[in-house]
């Protein structure tokens, strides 16, 4: 199969994002053949998973006191560092031997990438949700986004060296993902290839190896490729109403009325859920973390909660309806999850509510918790 070969250095993020999501999307609509793109951004920029809330995901005064970009990735996962020794391992695709299943081609993804390290003697493996590991250190993390043209993005971070100091200062690590895997320190959980290595090992030689692993895994024959002027309009484009909006990156969630909010460690990640409530009836959830979805999935959860009793009971009856509807798609973030930590956001603003004498929602009769907002 014909793959294109792409080769970046020292990328702005505003562009390297915009350049994956914007040839994914080409990918997708046939107007280019696959595409694996091994690319590093200028030092550094901190970026966070689709569904994370920033000011939860980054110490953002610190991003500014160092003068280090901050952004929003289209996949999902957590906050990471990327800079020049980091590795962006990008492959695009609309399907792979008929595998068309996210999952699926996430652990293919993974295996060709663990094929890349092995070239060096690194035996790695994909383990949890999206997380590439050396003996239970991460080594690189995983993401996967899919387009209404068909086209899938799949991404990794690769740490060929990290500056563990500054992660810290700049990431808000937080604590139930260390209580979990009942760490002391978070340095006990990452590693590098140049650490495993013992040697200063150059991103061109982990460049060439990756290469060669995806050629021999995939089948790929690869011809070293570059962006056409229409390919470089659409990421322009792409980049300018995305990634250097404001909008986009710090997206906030409206919190009227009364709120509750619970985040836990659960197998598809951390879960972090807001929830808004207009006296007994939820105005609003919004769901954030770092687990892996397909975002209109996630989006369609959220809607079908919008104006929705606060009763468990109902709550669990409305996933259960939307789930059987799009199971592949939530596959990475189990029912019960969702169901679990939405409850205890609800409870968490009802205790509010206990505590304050705060009126009712303006939507909501106030004798009558559960009526149906009143439109206006």
């Amino acid at each position: 199969m014909h793959c294109r070969y792409l080769i970046e250095d020292r990328v702005s993020d505003s562009f390297g994002l915009a350049a994956d999501e914007s040839m994914a999307m080409r990918v997708g609509e046939k107007l280019s053949s696959p595409i694996l793109r091994l690319y590093t951004y200028r030092s550094c920029s901190a970026l966070v998973g689709r569904f994370q809330r920033i000011e939860n995901e980054l110490n953002l005064e610190f991003c500014r006191e160092q003068k280090m970009s901050v952004n929003r990735r289209p996949t999902g996962g957590g906050a990471i560092l990327m800079g020049e020794d980091q590795l962006g391992v990008a492959l695009m695709l609309r399907d792979w031997n008929g595998y068309k299943v996210p999952r699926e081609l996430m652990r293919h993804f993974a295996t060709a990438l663990c094929e890349g390290l092995q070239i060096f003697g690194i035996k790695s493996q994909f383990r949890g949700k999206n997380d590439l590991e050396v003996e239970g250190r991460k080594i690189g993390g995983l993401g996967i986004h899919s387009n209404a043209s068909g086209g899938y993005l799949l991404h990794c971070s690769l740490l060929v060296d990290l500056d563990m100091p500054l992660m810290l200062r700049a990431l808000n690590v937080p604590l139930e993902k260390l209580e979990a895997r009942k760490l002391k320190n978070i340095e006990g959980r990452i590693t590098t290839v140049r650490r495993e290595l013992k040697k200063d090992t150059s991103l061109n030689e982990v460049r060439d190896k990756i290469r060669r692993a995806f050629s021999s895994y995939f089948g790929f024959e690869f011809e070293k490729s570059c962006y056409s002027p229409e390919e470089k309009k659409a990421i322009g484009e792409m980049e300018y109403s995305r990634y250097l909006n404001k909008d986009w990156i710090y997206q906030k969630v409206d919190v009227p009325d009364l709120s509750g909010e619970a985040r836990q460690m659960t197998p598809a990640g951390l879960l972090d859920v807001r929830v808004t409530m207009a006296g007994r009836q939820i105005k609003a959830v919004f769901l954030g973390g770092d687990f892996f979805a397909e975002e209109s999935a996630v989006s369609d959860i959220e809607g079908s909660l919008r104006w929705h009793s606060s009763e468990f009971e109902k709550i669990h009856k409305t996933l259960e309806i939307l789930y059987a509807k799009r199971e592949e798609e939530l596959a990475f973030l189990p029912i019960e999850n969702v169901f679990e930590v939405i409850s205890k956001a609800v409870e968490s603003a009802r205790a509010i509510a206990q505590d304050n004498t705060a009126s009712y929602g303006c939507f909501v009769n106030p004798e009558n918790g559960d009526a149906e907002p009143v439109h206006t």
